[in-house]
């Protein structure tokens, strides 16, 4: 039994560098560096611990880009509140503020906020918990 424990032990350091290591945002995006992308959404998925949305971005030259936009937390309106894990729907228009990969030929972009443009709400990316205590 005191073999399992100190093992058990042992493998703790190991899990939270493995955790600490998939949450590392700035090797995979500029973190000192903001860009803006607006576009029209082909996807969103509301899902817990990472949301995601495909949007398509029409460049200058009438070429259309598929860019995904993914975040650490939930989003929250101005009130706080948590989002609503249909919130925006294929079609919508789209301004998505964030950092951009590393690699620009990828078209991600870690999202900080996005305006819903029909309505103009904005919602922020946050980790942490809302006034209910749910986490955002």
């Amino acid at each position: 039994m005191r073999m399992i424990t100190l093992l058990s032990a042992a493998a703790l350091p190991l899990i939270a560098v493995t955790a600490s290591a998939h949450h590392s945002w700035s090797a995979e995006y500029d973190t000192r560096s903001s860009i803006v992308v607006a576009g029209v959404v082909s996807e969103y998925l509301g899902r817990r611990p990472h949301p995601s949305m495909t949007f398509e971005v029409q460049g200058e030259d009438g070429t259309v880009e598929q860019w995904t936009a993914e975040w650490n937390g939930n989003f929250v309106d101005g009130s706080g509140e948590s989002y609503d894990p249909d919130l925006f729907g294929p079609g919508e228009a789209v301004t998505i503020t964030g950092q951009r990969h590393r690699n620009e030929d990828r078209l991600f972009v870690r999202l900080r906020t996005v305006v819903r443009d029909a309505d103009g709400v904005q919602f922020e990316s946050r980790r942490g918990r809302d006034r209910n205590g749910r986490g955002r």
